[in-house]
């Protein structure tokens, strides 16, 4: 659902309560008021302020499972500095409710960083902001839903900008930001009739085992291995008769320019087809007068920026900072006028996506996402979906002194395709909605240049990497999500660089190791996700280096993240990590530091071996051992309390036998327990997540006293 844009300027004087967010929040964690439960006394009230930020869209895709929050920045400044500087980050929780008395579930966290960025007017003289942004995360929980059965969860995100909403906290309200509510629709589980296996006698055993084997097999490929083809077992959907769709939607009073539009449409392309008579044979006997409708249709719409919105309306259009795809979320208003339910075929929504580059006020077509509709019976006035589409951004980047906002717009249609060479035309159903958003800065490229760059090496953005060092430096985040890790990070597992893509040239990943300066090529063959605007909406394409050692460039449709490569150094050392492009001389190069090894922990308790030794009363004493490299962090503890001032530090304790500890039971304290200790490290591990994680933990029964 939508709510309505703050209006405000956009040149106001930050407030000190947002320059001092984070002092204030450190002397009085409820000096905002804006947490109910607490006993801290609120020193000034301030709960939900949208005038920041706002929450305008929340949405879901039930083919790609990703739950997409749209939100905009409203004002120049407030953000903590400009694109050449760290700035800030609006930290976007998802919770889902599936309305089976579980409540909302908590689904994760991401962050888009933001910045202050000037004022500036776009071509039609207009204010740039709001720029409008999306934040994306997958479901995480799973869910089990049917055609005739359909999940319609609720889904939530709560919006707060400089602190990450709190865990398992669904009606947590933040100081600057909000929270907002859709209802959503998950995708029916694809079911495979054990009737019919019966009747085909079809043993799908080899299928299943040869899949497992071997995943990049294609449903094709596996059927010339195995003679199975999956798609005529799988449950099919059903196309419903247009004499059978009129007599269904007049019971239900859905208008008959509704329900026959799209054979109205191809009546007005193609008034001579055999198609055409046929149709046009049905509705004469059916009683229904074709021609004001065709009238109806051709002089629609009288506003240039809407037509009919009564069943679907465009709500908003964002760009996904991380992965710069350009995101447009649609409202379903009814629930019924889609050409069948969900075990039937449906309809589709059109979504046509186009880019004002320059600030030329020029549109240029960038392509149209489908999405699949139908009748739903939902519980709520609305359903909220929303489609993505790459924007390779390659050639069209600034420096970060010269902040990039660009137009964008999003044209809907119902069930006919948008024009794809006239940005302003819209069909009988559907609308537009034009936004600003903002490019990531980065080199700038004119089309034709090919350089030798990757700019994120294991998940982080190379600059937020130390040169010397190869240790992340302050201020790094994951460059995908937001998600912010720790100062002097190591990387470990697997190495993932992201770059810039050059299709139709070919690059190699030289790694030398710079503690014994061994040189080798990166040589793993990988699979990248690409997307595509139609079903199956996912893409897959295998990454296998050539008798050369090159990988080549993918378009961005192929490879949506610009994965370039994936490598595992098996090492503790440093290595140069360099790029180069068949034909292109130079290259790009970074250092990083490798380390794989969990942190090293002991814990022993004087029981002298026998977890019977104390009783109820005694002090129980130990020693307990944490040593890493990187250490971020370790955790003490057990089920009678620490028994010490430091149950947690950050810096390794002495060398063995290490911290002394002493545990003071009661004589009325409960016999069985256990005393743990674990200990994380710094190391960025398979590019997606913070810290090898080593735990121990000793088992104690207390006597009773004697």
């Amino acid at each position: 659902m939508k709510v309505e844009k703050t209006k405000i300027s956009a040149n106001l004087i930050v407030k000190p309560e947002r320059t001092h967010f984070k002092h204030m929040l450190a002397k009085n964690p409820n000096y905002f008021g804006n947490i109910a439960e607490s006993k801290l006394k609120p020193i000034i009230k301030i709960i939900s302020d949208p005038s920041y930020e706002t929450l305008t869209c929340v949405g879901y895709n039930p083919d790609t499972a990703e739950m997409k929050a749209t939100f905009s920045i409203n004002r120049s400044s407030g953000y903590s500095g400009n694109l050449c500087g760290l700035g800030s980050f609006e930290y976007v929780r998802f919770y889902l409710d599936f309305h089976d008395g579980a409540g909302f579930i908590d689904q994760g966290s991401v962050a888009v960083n933001v910045h202050d960025i000037p004022n500036n007017k776009d071509c039609n003289g207009k204010s740039i902001f709001p720029i409008q942004y999306v934040a994306t995360l997958k479901k995480k929980t799973r869910k089990f839903s049917t055609c005739s059965s359909p999940s319609l969860p609720t889904l939530r995100a709560i919006l707060s900008w400089s602190t990450d909403p709190p865990t398992a906290s669904p009606n947590w309200t933040p100081v600057w930001g909000g929270r907002l509510d859709s209802d959503v629709q998950l995708k029916p589980t694809w079911l495979i009739s054990l009737e019919h296996l019966e009747d085909l006698e079809i043993d799908l055993s080899q299928y299943f085992d040869i899949a497992k084997a071997s995943p990049n097999l294609t449903t094709k490929q596996l059927k010339e291995v195995t003679g199975i083809n999956i798609d005529e077992i799988s449950s099919t959907k059903s196309n419903i008769s247009l004499n059978d769709l009129i007599l269904k939607y007049d019971k239900l009073k859905v208008p008959v320019t509704r329900t026959i539009y799209k054979k109205v449409s191809n009546m007005i392309k193609y008034p001579t087809s055999e198609i055409t008579i046929m149709d046009k044979s049905i509705l004469e006997k059916l009683k229904i007068n074709i021609i004001p409708i065709i009238d109806e249709i051709i002089a629609f719409p009288f506003d240039t920026s809407k037509a009919n919105v009564d069943f679907e309306e465009l709500e908003c259009v964002g760009l996904d900072y991380a992965s710069e795809s350009l995101v447009a979320t649609i409202r379903i208003k009814k629930k019924t006028g889609f050409v069948g339910d969900l075990c039937d075929s449906g309809s589709k929504e059109f979504i046509s996506f186009w880019v004002d580059w320059d600030n030329s006020c020029s549109w240029q077509y960038v392509n149209t996402v489908e999405l699949k509709v139908h009748d739903i019976d939902m519980k709520g006035d609305s359903l909220s979906y929303s489609v993505s589409l790459p924007l390779d951004a390659t050639f069209h980047r600034k420096l970060c002194t010269t902040p990039n906002v660009i137009r964008v717009r999003g044209v809907l249609s119902w069930n006919v395709a948008p024009s794809t060479i006239d940005p302003n035309k819209l069909e009988y159903y559907g609308n537009r909605v034009d936004s600003h958003v903002q490019i990531k800065p980065g080199l700038e490229l004119n089309p034709g240049d090919v350089i030798p760059l990757f700019n994120i090496i294991g998940g982080i953005d190379v600059a937020h990497v130390n040169d010397l060092t190869g240790l992340t430096s302050s201020g790094a985040f994951f460059a995908l999500n937001g998600i912010p890790v720790p100062t002097g990070a190591p990387f470990g597992g697997v190495i993932v660089l992201n770059g810039p893509s050059f299709p139709g040239y070919r690059y190699k990943i030289k790694i030398t190791n710079l503690a014994n300066g061994t040189v080798s090529y990166a040589n793993d063959t990988f699979t990248v996700v690409g997307s595509l605007p139609h079903a199956p909406w996912v893409q897959y394409t295998t990454q296998t280096p050539d008798a050369g050692g090159y990988y080549p460039f993918l378009d961005v449709s192929k490879n949506t993240l610009n994965v370039l490569a994936r490598f595992t150094p098996t090492t503790e050392d440093r290595f140069l990590i360099e790029m180069e492009v068949d034909t292109i001389p130079g290259a790009f190069s970074k250092i990083i530091q490798i380390d794989n090894s969990a942190p090293v922990i002991q814990l022993h308790v004087n029981d002298l071996g026998d977890c019977t030794h104390y009783a109820k009363g005694d002090t129980i004493t130990g020693t307990f051992y944490v040593y890493d490299k990187y250490l971020h962090y370790w955790s003490f503890g057990s089920t009678w309390g620490t028994g010490t001032a430091d149950p947690t530090g950050t810096t390794n304790t002495p060398a063995l036998p290490g911290n002394s500890f002493s545990i003071a039971t009661l004589v009325n304290s409960y016999p069985c327990g256990s005393i743990s200790l674990y200990a994380v490290d710094k190391t960025i591990v398979n590019s997606q997540s913070v810290g090898h994680y080593t735990p121990a933990s000793y088992n104690i029964c207390l006597k009773e006293k004697k």
